[in-house]
């Protein structure tokens, strides 16, 4: 049986070896989907606007807001809080007036 997925012996770009687009490929690539930039914006509007789903028009605005802005910078650095100990203490409630009413609805 054929194995699928995994590390396999000689699979692959050997170690070292150039990858087959160069600069000038990828330089091109680029030039062509920053021609196409008018039309994916206006793509992009056009979904915020009439997309079928909530998640389709807010995937669509975020993709707007962060060509137009940039992406939030992530912090890396986060100071956690140290909090003083809490204590929980969960207290059971035990009343007739409950246990009347359920005996009162097992009767019925």
């Amino acid at each position: 049986m054929a194995s699928h997925g995994g590390y396999r012996k000689g699979a692959g770009r050997p170690a070292g070896s150039k990858s087959r687009a160069d600069a000038d490929d990828t330089k091109n690539l680029s030039d062509i989907a920053r021609s196409h930039t008018e039309q994916a914006i206006n793509t992009l509007v056009d979904i915020t606007k009439n997309g079928r789903t909530d998640a389709a028009r807010v995937s669509a605005a975020n993709a707007i807001l962060d060509r137009g802005y940039g992406k939030p910078p992530v912090k890396d650095n986060f100071e956690a809080k140290t909090m003083p100990p809490m204590i929980i203490e969960l207290v059971a409630c035990h009343t007739n007036k409950s246990e009347k009413a359920i005996n009162k609805s097992d009767t019925k």
